[in-house]
């Protein structure tokens, strides 16, 4: 069995990190640790209308986020995993004012690269705060 680095996230904010579309995690705390972590989403939603529909153009689940209200993101929930390791990213640096739209002020920024994206998403796992360890084996990161 492997062990790795996990993060868990607020639905859809895991998704959109794993598919590429967001490229800083926004965190109180720095770290300073950089390579391979897995994302977990967690078992709850993120309430994040208000903060998407500022961004303008970005597309969720093939719908515009400006349209998107609270209901229409919980009917999306069986697109979208909770309580599940979902995919990865790569940490690369953690810095404040990072230039990304995503970079939230006052934040530490985890920048992320290299996003992936599970087929086979690890269901029924119980997330954590901070980076956190999981040890199993995930077949989609041996190919």
């Amino acid at each position: 069995m492997a062990k790795y680095k996990v993060l868990s996230v607020r639905q859809p904010y895991a998704s959109l990190l794993v598919k590429g579309r967001k490229d800083v995690e926004n965190r109180s705390r720095r770290t300073n640790y950089r390579g391979l972590v897995l994302i977990h989403a967690s078992q709850k939603m993120h309430d994040i209308v208000p903060y998407m529909r500022g961004l303008g153009g970005v597309v969720f689940s093939g719908v515009p986020a400006d349209i998107l209200s609270e209901a229409d993101l919980c009917d999306l929930q069986p697109e979208i995993n909770f309580s599940a390791i979902i995919g990865c990213v790569e940490i690369v640096d953690c810095v404040q004012n990072h230039p990304s739209e995503w970079a939230e002020k006052g934040q530490w920024h985890w920048a992320c690269k290299n996003a992936r994206i599970f087929k086979n998403p690890i269901k029924g796992v119980k997330g954590s705060l901070g980076l956190w360890d999981w040890e199993g084996e995930i077949d989609e990161l041996n190919q």
